[in-house]
């Protein structure tokens, strides 16, 4: 299949990297020139879990997707915030027979299906991290495996040769449940953006038993609002929904140790000696704290938000959250426990289901 990755950061950028060294057709599209000339004159430079390489790539700008078409298989890894305009772009470049691929959190689906429609969308779940460190400079994170699956849940020919393509980047496995297993990383990352807004290291931002509950209440709420949505729900490594399902405020201690030590094997990758990690953090502080930039915090929150009011299931603590990370954003509140504490009193006021334990801990 001829690949075109929109956008190469440290998800599109490494995956894209690595099907090219295995011999798959692969152009790079992305909106920032200083990296799209990097990478296209020099190639990418790449450290971290994987070691060192260095790999010729072809990379365009947006404004040279003409020559591209038609699009056969698009694989879309760009921020939330930027997927609608994204595929929007590049419909004009396209036909029935293009496959769209998202490579990104499980909001983006219902935009995929919007704009794109079902029929020629893919979902994934790329679980493993990465970074856009410089321009031609990616970072390989903490490795793990991709799923991958179409949204009516066949297994087509195009969808077997996808995953044996992406084998070259790392083990990928085709589900019949993508929706569920995508919106299983979404409803974890209320508490991935919780982390983004303390100053403390990623490692230890869920150290308290104070943060665990906002967490928990967090999480909580996200799985209500994929429940009314219907969506089965699957665990993963370093993520299972019983612990926020089960945990009452008689007794949260099972939930307490799940976070606590499921946590920093996610966030705190160290990976080889001879690397020392540029990004130890989420995507989410990564933007804020490196990048300088609009995190997607924001564009998740709102699409719970708006899932969560579709099907009638409130909110309220992932709401104040979004106004937290908004005000972070706008510069108007620092990185700081303060907004944990903060959180936690809107918690304590309007009795969320653990509000008692706070009391105690």
């Amino acid at each position: 299949m001829r690949y075109t990755f929109v956008g190469a950061g440290g998800i599109g950028g490494l995956i894209g990297t690595w099907l090219t060294r295995g011999g798959c057709d692969v152009t790079f599209v992305d909106r920032w020139e200083e990296h799209v000339r990097a990478l296209d004159g020099d190639g990418v430079r790449i450290t971290g879990s994987r070691g060192e390489h260095h790999v010729r790539v072809r990379a365009v700008t947006p404004d040279a997707l003409a020559s591209l078409a038609p699009l056969e298989t698009v694989v879309v890894a760009v921020k939330s915030h930027d997927t609608r305009a994204a595929l929007e772009q590049l419909l004009p470049y396209a036909n029935e027979d293009t496959l769209f691929v998202s490579m990104q959190a499980g909001e983006n689906l219902f935009v995929f299906e919007e704009v794109v429609g079902p029929e020629r969308t893919i979902g994934a779940d790329p679980n493993f991290g990465g970074a856009l460190v410089d321009p031609g400079h990616l970072e390989a994170g903490f490795p793990n495996y991709v799923w991958i699956g179409a949204l009516d849940g066949r297994i087509t020919p195009r969808l077997q040769q996808l995953q044996q393509d992406l084998l070259h980047w790392g083990p990928t496995y085709i589900t019949d449940n993508i929706k569920g297993t995508v919106w299983t990383k979404f409803v974890y990352g209320s508490q991935i953006v919780l982390t983004a807004i303390t100053d403390k290291p990623s490692g230890e931002a869920l150290e308290t038993a104070r943060a665990r509950i906002v967490a928990g209440e967090l999480v909580k709420e996200a799985i209500g609002v994929a429940d009314g949505l219907g969506l089965q729900l699957v665990g993963f490594d370093f993520f299972d929904p019983t612990p926020y399902r089960q945990a009452t405020p008689e007794d949260a201690s099972g939930l307490h140790w799940w976070i606590q030590h499921a946590w920093p094997r996610h966030e705190v990758f160290r990976g080889p000696s001879f690397h020392q990690y540029v990004k130890t953090g989420s995507g989410l502080r990564w933007d804020l704290t490196y990048r300088k930039r609009k995190s997607e915090g924001t564009a998740m929150l709102h699409a719970l938000i708006r899932a969560a009011d579709s099907v009638g299931v409130p909110v309220p603590f992932n709401r104040a959250l979004l106004a937290v990370i908004e005000q972070i954003e706008r510069g108007e509140r620092p990185l700081s426990d303060d907004n944990f504490s903060d959180l936690a009193d809107i918690i304590e006021r309007e009795g969320g289901a653990l509000h008692r334990t706070l009391r105690t801990t």
